[in-house]
């Protein structure tokens, strides 16, 4: 019989939900696989989480979903990924030195207090060579004005379209490693 994992011996620990959001809508996303990344090792570890894909969202729900109006769709889909999570994991994408804007339109919809003192952990992802830093320092500022928490260690996945192959697996055992590290720490966290 070997020795518990370190994530069984404090599963009783992690009774809540993570909420995983893949921040692009561009459908079948190198971002989704990513955050489909990070959905399967929390299940192996019996964690319960959920993804939510932006490619997912209504077509119009920027303006259906704002000032004060708001569509009972969209409503149960803030209901299920926010109202019922107690930490999220936000993987984004680059997009012009920063973070989609689909994902601030989102926000704005959402309202801050569905996000309020909860925890946040992010990953950037890019093509390029700094795997979205100006957008993780972005994303903390704007996770911090609304009063939510954000883990340390923020991943920065460059070159996502070599590491990441087309079923959707990482092949860099650096980037395991860093994932598989964030993944302990803000189950801790």
């Amino acid at each position: 019989m070997g020795l518990p994992t370190f994530i069984n011996i404090l599963q009783p620990i992690f009774n809540f939900m993570i909420t995983i959001i893949s921040a692009t809508n561009r459908e079948a996303s190198l971002t989704a696989k990513v955050a489909g990344i990070y959905s399967a090792i929390l299940n192996a570890s019996n964690v319960e989480n959920q993804v939510m894909d932006l490619s997912e969202l209504p077509q119009d729900f920027l303006f259906s979903n704002f000032y004060g109006s708001s569509t009972p769709a969209f409503v149960e889909m803030i209901e299920k990924y926010f109202g019922q999570s107690e930490k999220f994991i936000v993987v984004s994408p680059e997009y012009h030195g920063s973070y989609p804007g689909v994902f601030k339109a989102l926000l704005d919809c959402t309202g801050g207090e569905l996000i309020k003192a909860k925890k946040v952990a992010l990953v950037g992802v890019a093509s390029g060579r700094i795997g979205n830093l100006r957008g993780m320092d972005h994303l903390t500022a704007l996770f911090h004005h609304l009063k939510a928490e954000v883990y340390s260690s923020k991943p920065k996945l460059s070159q996502i379209n070599k590491i990441l192959n087309e079923a959707g697996e990482l092949n860099d055992a650096e980037a395991k490693g860093v994932i598989n590290a964030q993944i302990q720490g803000f189950l801790a966290f």
